[in-house]
């Protein structure tokens, strides 16, 4: 996602800014990681969602499509998906209990919120109700609490958050590919962009708490590569 830098006025407030530049206030407090929303001051930065998608409505999708819709089911909510994610994050910042920890994990957690929740409109608009489930086997099976991975040992929970971004990163990707639909691609590929940068972090989060360099994803790898 791309940014931009906003400077706080003399009688602003998030409400105000977030109508002048027509974002969710959500956006700005999560992005911004601000628990006192109304205590914002003249000449505070806050940073500003200004992706290709945010102007997006979800109206502007393609006529309804059933088999896309149960594509994106599996990612929205069911074992490995965004709901998994948001919960097992926010479980994972609590019971760790350290400030660091709750830095590292609760961003993450609004990222997951926010995917889950343009998950939700683009299979609405496909023509199905985003109930918290998905598909197996042309069955339906509601999203299970017992999905979470419970680890209470720092570097354990790394490495199964990592290997769940990577996995989630490839699966986006491979997703964007089997949807030609270019709104819903676009937002497929920035969510995967996005699954990228959390690998990173709980990467550089191993290396700080646990002593052990993790391996690049193949997509950031590609990159590189594409940029030397």
């Amino acid at each position: 996602m791309d940014y931009t830098r906003y400077v706080v006025q003399p009688g602003d407030s998030i409400y105000k800014i977030a109508n002048a530049y027509k974002v969710e206030m959500s956006e700005i407090i999560n992005l911004n990681h601000l628990k006192h929303p109304d205590r914002i001051y003249p000449g505070q930065v806050l940073l500003l969602p200004t992706s290709e998608y945010q102007d997006m409505t979800p109206g502007e999708l393609s006529e309804p499509n059933f088999t896309y819709a149960m594509l994106l089911f599996d990612v929205y909510a069911g074992k490995d998906s965004e709901l998994s994610a948001v919960t097992t994050y926010l479980y994972q910042a609590v019971v760790l209990d350290r400030p660091e920890f709750d830095e590292l994990l609760r961003p993450l957690a609004y990222d997951e919120l926010r995917h889950l929740e343009q998950l939700a409109w683009c299979i609405r608009f496909l023509g199905l109700d985003p109930r918290y489930g998905a598909f197996s086997k042309g069955r339906w099976f509601d999203w299970r609490s017992r999905y979470l991975n419970y680890s209470t040992d720092l570097c354990a929970i790394l490495d199964y958050n990592m290997k769940d971004e990577a996995t989630a990163a490839k699966h986006y990707t491979d997703l964007a590919e089997k949807i030609p639909i270019p709104q819903i691609q676009t937002i497929l590929l920035q969510i995967a962009a996005d699954e990228e940068r959390h690998y990173q972090c709980l990467a550089d989060a191993k290396m700080h708490f646990c002593g052990c360099e993790a391996p690049k994803t193949p997509l950031i790898s590609e990159a590189e590569t594409e940029a030397e």
